[in-house]
């Protein structure tokens, strides 16, 4: 090794290296923000009520209606589509950022569509680009090669981001059952992710203890089916799950809550399945049981106050509630093998 190489400074240890970190992340939240579902509607609404002030225009100057709006609408057609526009945006945060983040072994993820929007430009998919880790040993040697003096607020929270969008990516890839390398590559480098969270001052964060609990779970053997009980909502008490397990009744329909309450009893069947969840198994069905007797009082407080009487609401919800208690009985009980 080369007597300068010995006397590079390490990634991470200046504080010119922190800003620019931060600017790559900054710049990634602007696009992502640039074509999130709110953005797109205000624009859509704009250049909507834009269209229409220019066709009335013409009408005003003596063109009929409909070829006043046809005008309008082919003369503004030349739009680039917003899957190409948000591709080329991407494109150009990537590139523009690509050394700090090789410096610190992240790369940006393909373009993930969250959502779809329909408007007066028509159909609209919305979607974000997410960091990946290709290198773990360099995000967490970046990390721990920070300064106390240099570490901010506005550098916790870019790094707290940076894990959150590692911890969404590694997820997606578990659940979907992709050998994706750089899921790999966040579980394989959870213990320094971590430790470098603490050097930094966000040991105790949210985002850590979720990274921590999925390095956990890949350690055990069990991560697949931790991730998808997250996913169904069995990882909160029951009544603090947001639209989850115990509240689906609340707006629902008999074959929705009959899909929801499926992927619920599929997700235990894994973990039992599997020898070595037996723990996380035998917690889950302390939730799905706990989740399915708060719906069951909570419908049975609906129904005595008579939300929804008469519109057909609810119908059906008692057998669904009797065939999910029946599946947990039955997933309680021993194997046949084991007796």
């Amino acid at each position: 090794m080369s007597e300068q190489a010995n006397t590079t400074p390490e990634f991470g240890s200046q504080p010119e290296d922190l800003v620019s970190f931060s600017e790559a992340i900054n710049a990634i939240r602007t696009h992502n923000d640039q074509f999130s579902m709110g953005k797109l509607m205000v624009n859509a609404l704009v250049e909507h009520l834009d269209e229409a002030q220019r066709a009335q225009e013409l009408v005003d100057a003596g063109v009929p209606q409909e070829e006043a709006e046809a005008t309008v609408t082919w003369v503004g057609a030349d739009k680039v589509p917003l899957s190409e526009e948000e591709q080329m945006a991407r494109s150009v945060v990537g590139v523009t950022n690509a050394p700090v983040l090789e410096s610190v072994g992240l790369t940006l993820s393909p373009l993930r569509k969250t959502s779809t929007m329909f408007g007066p430009k028509g159909e609209q998919s919305v979607g974000v680009v997410r960091l990946q880790v290709t290198d773990g040993g360099k995000f967490s040697s970046f990390l721990l090669a920070t300064k106390p003096e240099d570490v901010n607020d506005d550098f916790r929270k870019d790094s707290a981001s940076v894990v959150s969008s590692l911890v969404q990516e590694t997820s997606d890839a578990i659940a979907s059952n992709e050998d994706a390398q750089t899921a790999l590559e966040t579980l394989a480098y959870g213990k320094g992710i971590l430790a470098g969270l603490e050097h930094i001052g966000l040991g105790e964060a949210s985002i850590a203890q979720k990274l921590g609990a999925l390095s956990e779970h890949a350690q055990q053997g069990d991560v697949k089916e931790y991730v998808l009980a997250d996913r169904v909502g069995l990882l909160q008490e029951a009544g603090e799950q947001g639209f989850g397990p115990s509240q689906w009744q609340k707006d629902a329909t008999a074959k929705f809550l009959t899909g929801r309450w499926t992927d619920v009893v599929n997700v235990l069947k894994a973990a039992k399945a599997n020898p070595k969840a037996t723990e996380l198994f035998n917690g889950l069905l302390k939730s799905a049981q706990a989740s399915l007797d708060y719906a069951k009082a909570d419908w049975s407080k609906i129904k005595a106050e008579g939300y929804g009487g008469g519109s057909g609401y609810g119908s059906g919800f008692e057998d669904v509630f009797q065939t999910v208690g029946l599946e947990l009985s039955m997933l309680a009980s021993p194997d046949e093998e084991a007796k």
